[in-house]
């Protein structure tokens, strides 16, 4: 897909890179003359440890939900549902997993992340806390997935995704080679690495958490 032109609001949009691979969809960065926007090209591929139903549907409700609670979200600006791709504001930035795997997470880093998760959890809702899906941008924090899930404990940011945040070396690992064994103990359920952060996972949570 890579160098081919993508029609969009009667400008011809060039697929520039990809930008990621998630569980329901690949992520596109495309651009016509200085306007960047990201393309979400829904896949069909199964995940050993998550359950889908519609993908495309699922994006969208998950935007609406979002921008009615409030989470920092690159905006929706248009889709094309007979090929189920989705057209998203491009967030120019790093994601939280390279600011991991440098050693610059900061305070401000963390208050949003809980911010985030703590609005999620009271409308019953968990986000996908997996760093690659947050970037920092014009001094921000973007939630730049739309996924959201139903809350579980099992699946929150304490119990779950903050694990992944304070394993530097792990992600500096997966992002340089993309083994998946440096921060997961069990790749088959998606379950990360914990023992050794125990002690900083619950340091971060008594500073950060608000609930």
């Amino acid at each position: 897909m890579i160098g081919a032109t993508i029609p969009f609001e009667g400008k011809d949009y060039l697929v520039e890179t990809l930008l990621g691979k998630g569980k329901s969809a690949f992520s596109y960065l495309i651009a016509h003359e200085t306007e960047k926007l990201v393309l979400k090209v829904i896949h069909d591929e199964p995940c050993p440890y998550y359950e889908f139903q519609d993908k495309y549907k699922s994006e969208i409700a998950a935007y609406n939900r979002l921008i009615n609670l409030g989470v920092n979200v690159p905006g929706l600006k248009g889709v094309n549902e007979e090929k189920r791709w989705i057209f998203k504001d491009f967030i120019d930035g790093d994601t939280a997993a390279q600011h991991i795997a440098t050693n610059q997470l900061t305070d401000y880093h963390f208050a949003e992340l809980f911010k985030m998760a703590e609005t999620a959890k009271e409308a019953g809702l968990n986000l996908d806390f997996f760093p690659t899906n947050f970037v920092l941008g014009c001094d921000k924090l973007y939630y730049v997935d739309y996924e959201t899930n139903p809350y579980h404990e099992d699946w929150n940011l304490e119990n779950w995704g903050l694990f992944y945040w304070v394993n530097n070396e792990g992600m500096k690992k997966f992002l340089e080679t993309g083994d998946a064994a440096a921060i997961n103990a069990d790749q088959e359920k998606g379950i990360p690495i914990k023992e050794p952060f125990v002690s900083e996972v619950k340091r971060i949570i008594q500073k950060f958490s608000k609930i």
